[in-house]
């Protein structure tokens, strides 16, 4: 009864992601850093599948497309360890080119199998192009932001964050929906506890400031 209360997971949600940024407001950035972990490669029917969390790939070309950024960084290989697939930068490479983003502009990284070494894998990308002391600007979903912009500045990239897909609704829930118990509310404090559970381990790790 608790945690299907819609009102209680919007006000928490809220608290952990924060508001999402105004993109007026944004300035400009030497890059985009896109995270992955919104889609997949069906090898059966040979596509991408896209998931919830591709409101972060849209808000990144839409700011890149606008004139925030120099630079289009994305970073992400696959966390699966026993179940081989194709890596996720390596089949997305070809769909942002084709989005519009200019081969010249676009740095791809797909060795990286979680939020750590998303850090690392593109500190080395960003170096080996003379581009490591850039202002960067870090796209991810709201409730990864914190973790993820934790392990880049450890890492030493400069980075301001853009929050995407964020779990806190656009509005507070109505009377009817705050009394009435929800399982989809139910379902969504997994991923909540999950980060929290994901952050303190980074944190012991020495993997965030």
């Amino acid at each position: 009864m608790i945690f299907s209360n819609q009102l209680l997971f919007y006000y928490v949600s809220g608290w952990w992601e924060g508001e999402l940024e105004r993109t007026e407001k944004v300035d400009h950035y030497d890059g985009i850093i896109l995270l992955g972990g919104f889609s997949n490669y069906r090898s059966q029917s040979d596509r991408i599948q896209f998931t919830q969390s591709t409101d972060r790939m849209n808000q990144a070309l839409s700011l890149y497309k606008q004139g925030k950024a120099d630079w289009f960084v994305f970073s992400g290989g696959s966390a699966r360890i026993i179940v081989k697939e194709r890596m996720e930068g390596e089949f997305l490479k070809g769909y942002l080119h084709l989005m519009g983003i200019p081969n010249d502009s676009l740095l791809v990284e797909w060795q990286s199998r979680n939020t750590h070494e998303n850090a690392v894998e593109t500190k080395k990308m960003l170096c080996a192009h003379g581009i490591e002391n850039g202002k960067f600007l870090l796209v991810t979903s709201g409730f990864h932001m914190k973790r993820a912009l934790g392990c880049f500045k450890k890492e030493g990239i400069n980075v301001d964050s853009f929050k995407t897909d964020a779990l806190q609704s656009y509005l507070p829930p109505d009377f009817a929906d705050a009394i009435t118990p929800s399982a989809g509310t139910l379902a969504m404090w997994e991923r909540l506890f999950r980060e929290w559970v994901g952050y303190v381990v980074y944190k012991m790790k020495g993997f965030v400031l």
